[in-house]
């Protein structure tokens, strides 16, 4: 299992989730500090790939203390209970609005159905478990974890979801964004919107980004796909914060002029916004303009 390191960002491994078997979608890394991290659960296949990254990279599950979910979104969580049970010694860290999708069974069906319903296909991250709730910790933003060797800042980041957080390593400057701060193309260099439903904010998540801003971070590992330019991640902030806001004034136009046909919007829209998950994202700002 390859899991090339993150130039510039010590000790920092990428594991390519390959959701729905598509390689460069999803991306975890892994953090080999003295006492391990894993910066995202991923899917329920992507666990297991996860693990096989470990192995390569030797790192002993046993020896891993935090497991982060960055938000419950299930293309980052899924994967929680399989590298739990793996990581004997592991913690959760969980923003504390996420908490109970991970661990109440209701919440967790609810969460399901939700993203079933909305990629259209049964359970497209695979079957998630229970995590059990002895083994999170809750965050909310301000904490710091003590990795042994090195810190992890974490900042609360609503605004891609209510229940988002990301976590700064000071001493190298990196970013982990996860989804708080757009998806990136490699091939083009570039930042791109994800506004998924039911919880995108645009008002909160230009704030985030404002605040992200200030830590004036030097590389950012995003979750779709892989890791920023090195030194750019406050040049990308800022192509961030007018991207997102031109993409929701854009679908706002077109949802106008197509009488709200979603297809039709869907047409109006490619090639200029074409990505994996458009179609999801349209429908997430329609429901902000909604509810706004």
């Amino acid at each position: 299992m390859d899991a090339p390191p993150v130039d510039g960002c010590p000790d920092t491994y990428l594991v390519d989730n390959e959701l729905f078997g598509t390689p460069k979608m999803l991306a975890t890394y892994l953090l080999d500090a003295a006492d391990p991290a894993i910066l995202d659960a991923g899917t329920v296949a992507g666990a297991e790939r996860i693990l096989d990254a470990m192995d390569t990279v030797g790192i002993d599950p046993a020896a891993v203390e935090t497991i982060l979910v960055s938000h419950v979104h299930l293309d980052h969580a899924a994967g929680t209970a399989r590298l739990l049970a793996a990581c004997e010694n592991a913690t959760v860290v969980v923003h504390e609005r996420g908490v109970p999708y991970l661990t109440d069974a209701d919440k967790l069906d609810r969460l399901v159905e939700s993203v079933e319903a909305a990629i259209g296909m049964k359970a497209p991250y695979g079957d998630p478990e229970l995590v059990p709730a002895d083994r999170c910790r809750a965050v909310s933003g301000g904490e710091v974890l003590d990795l042994g060797d090195r810190e992890l800042e974490l900042y609360d980041a609503p605004g891609h979801a209510p229940h988002h957080y990301v976590a700064l390593e000071p001493s190298s400057g990196t970013l982990f964004g996860a989804d708080a701060v757009g998806a990136f193309d490699p091939r083009s260099e570039t930042v791109a919107p994800t506004t998924p439903p039911p919880s995108f904010d645009l008002e909160a998540n230009l704030d985030t980004v404002d605040r992200l801003l200030d830590l004036a971070p030097s590389r950012t590992l995003y979750s779709h796909f892989g890791p920023g330019q090195p030194g750019e991640a406050t040049a990308e902030l800022h192509d961030y914060a007018e991207i997102l806001p031109a993409f929701v004034d854009t679908v706002e136009r077109v949802r106008a002029e197509t009488d709200d046909d979603l297809d039709a919007m869907l047409d109006e829209l490619r090639p200029e916004w074409e990505s994996p998950t458009l179609r999801r994202d349209v429908v997430g700002v329609c429901r902000y303009l909604d509810e706004s």
